[in-house]
């Protein structure tokens, strides 16, 4: 009975924020938020899929979509690598490892660093660039928690660091991660809930942000101040993401999974996803998907859906990915995924996954 509250009390919840943001996700509030590189997909598998396998991810992979998920591994350990080549060639290396605590549950660590390599530094005196360089660095390191309630109920939660630094300013905060998941063995279905990006207000400081002038109304050759400028403080990109998935074809040697999500962004469209995954032996797998943002709120432009268009630039991905058994309980799994975008180069990921 305390779990059916529990579980009634977490949807409620979700419900109310929803409610809340209804009008904040319009599109009067798109680009008002920061760090969004907490939004940047990792894990092949999951992004092949449009990240609509909330229901159904487990292990490793889980920490990023819904940690929820991560007590669900058949594994003992997990380790996973994901290099993803982003927009403007950007380069997002991601780590994470997860460990089982038995009946206590399991637990999980994880390091996004998100590289924008060397920048030549240019100024209104030097618009071809001063002969420096500048390589601005996102960290965000996560650690999580995640627990069977029942055999059919999982939680998990994610407390995470992140940092901001170009130069001598930086920024820092800190978020939380909030996961659900509910199968139920008679019908096939599974359920998931996570809110994400949930924390502080960040804001950028540093010397950087400080400039030697003349105060207006003193007498020339007066002495010259410091004089700093403030910076506006930002909200994480909180999302609200809900999924369901369903096991069409159970067979032997195949299975084919749909999965389904609608994502409530604070600061964006919200986004619909739909995707398959079949695979053959629980060895092969192929996956694809297609994610479409709701359009509202633009001035001059009727609500509707849309994808791959200057509003929401990503249009389908699709990916691959095999998983061997090496040797005892260890087991290797390399995924591939593709996405397509309107304007930049398409997007690729590449995930190593090894099992304990």
């Amino acid at each position: 009975m305390r779990y059916k509250s529990f579980i009634i009390f977490t949807l409620v919840c979700a419900l109310l924020f929803v409610s809340i943001q209804a009008e904040a996700s319009t599109g009067k509030r798109i680009g008002t938020a920061g760090a969004s590189e907490l939004l940047i997909p990792v894990g092949a598998r999951a992004t092949a899929l449009g990240g609509a396998n909330l229901a159904n991810v487990a292990g490793v992979e889980a920490i990023y979509w819904n940690p929820a998920g991560i007590v669900g591994s058949e594994q003992r350990a997990e380790a996973m690598f994901s290099h993803t080549e982003w927009l403007a060639d950007v380069d997002i290396n991601y780590f994470a490892a997860t460990f089982s605590l038995g009946t206590v549950g399991a637990v999980g660590v994880s390091i996004n660093n998100v590289g924008f390599g060397d920048i030549i530094e240019t100024t209104i005196e030097n618009p071809e660039g001063t002969g420096s360089v500048f390589s601005p660095n996102y960290l965000t390191v996560g650690f999580s928690y995640s627990r069977k309630m029942t055999d059919r109920i999982h939680f998990g939660l994610t407390g995470k660091m992140i940092s901001e630094k170009i130069m001598s300013v930086s920024a820092s905060g800190f978020g939380f991660d909030f996961g659900l998941q509910y199968v139920n063995p008679a019908a096939g279905i599974k359920l998931g809930v996570a809110l994400t990006n949930f924390g502080t207000e960040m804001k950028f400081d540093g010397s950087d942000l400080e400039t030697r002038v003349q105060l207006p109304g003193t007498e020339t050759g007066s002495t010259i101040s410091s004089v700093a400028i403030p910076a506006a403080k930002f909200d994480l990109p909180s999302q609200l993401k809900i999924g369901v998935a369903y096991d069409l074809v159970k067979a032997e040697q195949n299975l084919l999974s749909l999965v389904g999500s609608f994502v409530n962004n604070s600061y964006a469209f919200d986004q619909y996803t739909l995707g398959a995954e079949y695979s053959f032996n629980q060895m092969f797998f192929v996956r694809g998907a297609y994610t479409t943002a709701y359009r509202e709120g633009l001035d001059e432009v009727n609500d509707s859906f849309t994808s791959s268009s200057q509003d929401y630039i990503f249009g389908p991905s699709f990916g691959a990915g095999f998983k061997l058994p090496v040797g005892g309980n260890m087991s290797l799994s390399l995924d591939y995924a593709y996405r397509t975008t309107k304007f930049l180069n398409d997007n690729q990921w590449l995930s190593l996954i090894v099992g304990f």
